[in-house]
């Protein structure tokens, strides 16, 4: 049964010193997960974009095995095709954490995959058949760092990703939790309002909001 734990995020969200998190027996699991996943994959860690938020995601999942996982825009051990891309390289750390979790784990990339420990599907998301694949419903959805990639389809186009949202929503199970970065314009200022505004036109109540990462769960 799938049952976050959101004071676990809310510790996290309200942490003073990174040295709190020595502290919290989920982080240091889920972070030792993460480090023998990148050792695994010969990756690199990007904190200033990932900012660990897959380590504290599977922290707060807690108990996955079983539950059915999608991972939009999972990444891949494949150097993109494009010279010029937002990631020169971006393993599916998320991915790969929950499938040895064991979750059954369906991760979708532009790019092959074709030593991915868990059910991987090369397509492109910015196509309106890109769903046709799926095995719905799924418990978990996450569509993470996606939305606000530099020089990618999405960057400059608000109705591609609202799109996307709504995709997802139509595949996600009833009590499903959806873990999505949301675009930066609705964060221009100290107020929330606008994401949670923008949440409640998509059909989702929002569960948890973490800079710019949202949980949320359809309505």
């Amino acid at each position: 049964m799938l049952s976050p734990d959101f004071d676990y995020l809310r510790r996290i969200e309200a942490r003073t010193s990174p040295a709190a998190l020595l502290s919290e027996a989920k982080f240091l699991d889920a972070q030792t997960l993460f480090f023998s996943v990148v050792e695994s994959l010969k990756g690199s860690v990007d904190f200033e974009i990932a900012d660990m938020r897959e380590v504290h995601a599977v922290a707060a999942l807690g108990d996955v095995k079983g539950l059915k996982v999608l991972d939009v825009g999972c990444g891949s051990t494949e150097e993109y095709v494009l010279e010029d891309t937002f990631r020169d390289r971006y393993p599916p750390f998320f991915a790969e954490m929950l499938a040895r979790r064991g979750a059954d784990v369906t991760g979708t990339d532009i790019r092959p995959n074709p030593k991915a420990g868990y059910r991987h599907l090369t397509l492109d998301c910015t196509k309106e058949n890109w769903m046709k694949s799926f095995r719905a419903p799924y418990d978990i959805i996450a569509c993470l760092n996606i939305f606000n990639a530099p020089k990618s389809p999405f960057e400059h186009d608000a109705s591609l990703c609202d799109r996307i949202m709504d995709d997802m929503r139509s595949v996600l199970s009833p009590d499903g939790i959806l873990i999505v970065t949301l675009r930066d314009d609705f964060f221009a200022g100290s107020s929330k309002k606008k994401a949670q505004d923008y949440v409640a036109s998509k059909h989702f109540k929002l569960l948890h909001l973490d800079g710019n990462c949202a949980w949320l769960k359809s309505v």
